[in-house]
């Protein structure tokens, strides 16, 4: 009965480990998220900033093609302003969306390792092989027995004044709890 209990005692401490490192690993992921939304607001901001410059430059480029000096000249500014802004907008563009890019990737690393890490601990089961030995220290006379269905060692040991350890050790069951099977013939073991 000590065995046992120590066995649930190890299979406690074992999930009580594999639930600290979920909540861990939920934890480094909500810290990864929270970053991730910092990053996206800044670069969020800075698009605010870029189209407010874009705004000043369409109305610098209104209020020059709307004057009259230098029409061809103008125009030519103009397109000039215009290529440059937009050059530099798909430029910025490409470089906000590879470092959207880049951040979504790592973030997508961190969260599959976190969670290759949770499922090994949920999945990790205690591997320590039960030493089986069996013992001759039972009496020697007793009774034949075919097991029934519902029968378990402790009902067998209590109706025929026997002892679990004594009908395991005659019989070699190693594992109480699964070692019978209806029409099985064991020894039954009393003094």
């Amino acid at each position: 009965m000590r065995k046992t209990f120590e066995r649930f005692l190890l299979l406690g401490c074992i999930a009580l480990g594999a639930v600290q490192v979920k909540a861990q690993s939920l934890a480094d992921m909500q810290q990864d998220f929270a970053l991730i939304r910092r990053e996206v607001g800044n670069l969020r901001l800075e698009v605010e900033q870029l189209r407010r410059e874009n705004d000043a430059l369409k109305q610098k480029v209104s209020a020059i093609e709307s004057s009259s000096a230098g029409a061809d000249l103008v125009k030519a500014q103009v397109s000039g302003a215009r290529a440059e802004m937009n050059a530099k907008n798909e430029a910025l563009k490409k470089e906000i969306i590879e470092q959207v890019k880049k951040e979504m990737e790592s973030m997508a690393r961190q969260t599959n390792a976190n969670m290759q890490k949770l499922a090994s601990a949920i999945d990790s089961r205690p591997q320590a092989a039960m030493p089986v030995s069996f013992s001759d220290d039972y009496p020697k006379t007793g009774i034949p027995y075919v097991v029934q269905s519902g029968d378990t060692l402790g009902k067998i040991a209590r109706k025929y004044s026997s002892q679990v350890r004594w009908i395991q050790d005659a019989n070699k069951i190693a594992d109480p709890n699964r070692g019978l099977r209806v029409g099985d013939k064991i020894f039954i073991p009393q003094k």
